[in-house]
C-alpha cells in the first residue's frame, strides 16, 4: 500500500523537479548559445575579417540568455509560489461551490 504524502512535502518535492528542470533547459540554452557564437566568430574572422559584425548577436542573444537566467534560476522560486497560490485559490473556490 502507498504512503500518503502531506501537501507541503508535494509541493517541496513539485518546486524542486519545476527548478531542475528550468536550470537544466538553461544549460541547454547556453550551450548552444556558446557554440553557435563561437562558429559566428570564426565565421566572421575567416570570410570578412575587415567588418567585425560578430558582436551584435552575440549581445542580443546574450541578452535573451541573461533573461533567461534571471527566470529560470534566480525567480524561479518566486514564480513557483505564485502559481501554487493560484492553484490552492482554485482549489478552495471550487470546494466552496
Amino acid at each position: 500500500m502507498a504512503e500518503e504524502i502531506s501537501l507541503e512535502e508535494y509541493k517541496k518535492a513539485y518546486r524542486e523537479m519545476n527548478a531542475e528542470k528550468e536550470k537544466r533547459d538553461f544549460l541547454i540554452h547556453l550551450v548552444a548559445y556558446v557554440f553557435v557564437n563561437a562558429m559566428l566568430i570564426a565565421i566572421n574572422f575567416i570570410y570578412s575579417p575587415e567588418a567585425i559584425w560578430f558582436f551584435y548577436p552575440l549581445l542580443g542573444w546574450g541578452i535573451g540568455i541573461t533573461v533567461h537566467y534571471l527566470n529560470a534560476v534566480r525567480w524561479i522560486e518566486k514564480a513557483l509560489e505564485k502559481k501554487e497560490a493560484e492553484a490552492e485559490y482554485r482549489a478552495r473556490e471550487s470546494i466552496r461551490k
